[in-house]
């Protein structure tokens, strides 16, 4: 009994970091946590004033979401998760359309990441926009309490003549 008791307390005290030749999930995991490197989940997405208020909800207040960094390539996904119904009496289509340019927005490339800066720099090869295609997207991200803050340039948004800030959080998605 001392001898399982001894061991256990092994391996507590070294942080399970080998079991049987494998790194410690718990390493693996640390190890991940300062890096935009994996998938992420939205959680809010806000667009927000100088002093920090929020002056509007661009995707509604339950935005659905993903960000995905992986092998130099980026997947930007977000659409609001207050879509409507449609209505009887006009063609869907034209209704999904209207809906999918006011409510969707989607975007990936190649990416080149600055961990120093906390940006990374997108080469749109595809978007919900054509106008989108070919640009070069640039985002700032940083870290806190596990969470993952994105978005463009502090200010660089406009809505009725007032600088605005787009501020994306966001957690690490499961595996």
């Amino acid at each position: 009994m001392k001898i399982v008791i001894a061991m256990l307390l092994a391996l507590v005290v070294s942080g399970f970091s080998r079991i049987d030749g494998v790194e410690s999930r718990i390493d693996a995991i640390q190890s991940r946590t300062d890096t935009i490197q994996g998938r992420w989940k939205l959680l809010t997405a806000e667009d927000v004033r100088a002093d920090g208020s929020v002056a509007r909800y661009p995707w509604g207040r339950k935005p659905i979401g993903a960000i995905v960094v992986e092998g130099g390539y980026c997947y930007v996904q977000i659409m609001s998760g207050d879509v409507p119904s449609f209505t009887t009496g006009k063609p869907i289509g034209e209704q999904m359309t209207a809906a999918l340019l006011s409510t969707y927005i989607a975007y990936s490339g190649a990416c080149t990441i600055n961990e120093a800066e906390g940006s990374v720099t997108l080469k749109v090869d595809s978007a919900w926009r054509p106008d989108y295609v070919g640009t070069e997207q640039k985002r700032f991200f940083k870290f806190d309490n596990g969470k993952m803050t994105f978005g463009p340039a502090v200010g660089s948004m406009r809505a009725g003549g007032e600088a605005l800030t787009r501020r994306l959080t966001l957690e690490r998605a499961a595996p």
